[in-house]
């Protein structure tokens, strides 16, 4: 009877993110929309490196009432259900601008719309945007920069979605800031592709929130045969592998490496037990138990052995020592004319030894003859 083990739980290779935007990479001019035209304004930077990246930037602290914003271009999606946004930024301190404390600002709100078209939705004044867009997060700072001083760039991470529709566009809100938004970053985790137990997982995207769970189907590495639980194993929201359910074996004539990731050959004639310890160093885990219950199965096949080799030795040693019995009652009697025991089991006659510890003693009483 063969034994399987329907479920691991893995160690995670690393997760990775891919990319969908991010403006540190541009060399061209972004042109994302601005509204109203006195808002925000495209500006060249020059980073530690000494290159340059395209930036935003808008201060109009010292005026009432502002409503500025700034829409990015269509943000295609791919794979991704839930997209994380980058963003670096400086903020100027509003001590720093005198008779301006009653309306300035150190924050900015970011909002975004899905769409399955390229096309933007048409919009002439920010408050057409405002209610085409959808509020995701109000961003504050949490270092402030004064006019002449240098200040610690901003940074934070801002989760978008769930994302069903082919893209979505940025929305960039300014109620009267002194802002510098230095990169957009747009990416979604992904789970690596990976090879557990002679089954092979392709990468795979991250659900629609960090504690979500994708199920996704594997498949045996070439050389190698599924077993009857289905081979599954669930993508986490962090990119993270857990939860592998079913394992492939080795078709005859293979085995597999230590890693449990591939299949090769058998070229050479060795025993069960050298196949055992080169096939998992790692024990009995996920798919490789049929090469210990093989195992179990020899080392039973020679239990039997054994035990048949012990039972002719009994009846060896039953034969000779009939043989020794019959030997023992062919022996003549060692005092001529004396009464003999009869050995167990026959009628011959078998010496009485004690009548001759007897015969022994008289003599001795008597002393030497004359």
């Amino acid at each position: 009877m063969e034994i399987w083990v329907p479920l691991c739980f893995v160690s995670t290779a690393l997760a990775f993110d891919e990319v969908l935007m991010d403006t540190q990479l541009e060399t061209e001019e972004l042109n994302w929309l601005v509204l109203p035209s006195s808002g925000w304004e495209e500006a060249v930077a020059v980073d530690k490196n000494f290159e340059t990246t395209r930036t935003y930037r808008v201060c109009n602290m010292e005026l009432p009432n502002q409503d500025n914003w700034l829409r990015s271009g269509f943000i295609r999606r791919g794979e991704a259900r839930l997209v994380y946004v980058d963003l670096r930024f400086s903020v100027r301190d509003c001590r720093s601008f005198q008779g301006a404390a009653g309306f300035c600002r150190e924050t900015f709100t970011l909002y975004h719309r899905q769409s399955d078209s390229e096309e933007a939705v048409s919009a002439s004044s920010a408050e057409e945007l405002r209610a085409a867009y959808a509020k995701v997060l109000e961003v504050g700072a949490d270092h402030v920069f004064t006019l002449g001083g240098s200040g610690q760039v901003n940074r934070a991470t801002v989760r978008v979605g769930p994302l069903s529709k082919a893209g979505f566009r940025l929305a960039f809100r300014d109620r009267g800031a002194c802002i510098n938004l230095l990169s957009v970053r747009a990416y979604f985790k992904k789970c690596p592709a990976t090879v557990t137990n002679l089954v092979h997982f392709p990468e795979a995207a991250t659900g629609e929130g960090p504690s979500s769970l994708v199920v996704v189907p594997g498949s045996c590495v070439p050389n190698a045969e599924e077993g009857a639980v289905p081979l599954k194993m669930y993508c986490g929201g962090e990119g993270d592998w857990v939860g592998a359910t079913g394992a492939c074996r080795c078709r005859h004539g293979y085995r597999s490496n230590e890693g449990l990731t591939a299949c090769t050959e058998i070229k050479d004639h060795v025993t069960l037990s050298h196949v055992q310890s080169s096939r998992d160093a790692s024990g009995p885990s996920c798919g490789r138990l049929e090469d210990q219950n093989a195992l179990l199965r020899a080392n039973g096949r020679l239990l039997k052995e054994q035990a048949a080799t012990l039972e002719q030795l009994a009846r060896a040693v039953e034969t000779l020592s009939a043989n020794i019995n019959a030997i023992l009652r062919r022996v003549p009697g060692l005092l001529e004319g004396k009464p003999h025991l009869v050995a167990e089991g026959g009628s011959s006659p078998v010496p009485d030894l004690r009548d001759e510890e007897r015969v022994q003693g008289h003599r001795d009483e008597a002393g030497p003859p004359n």
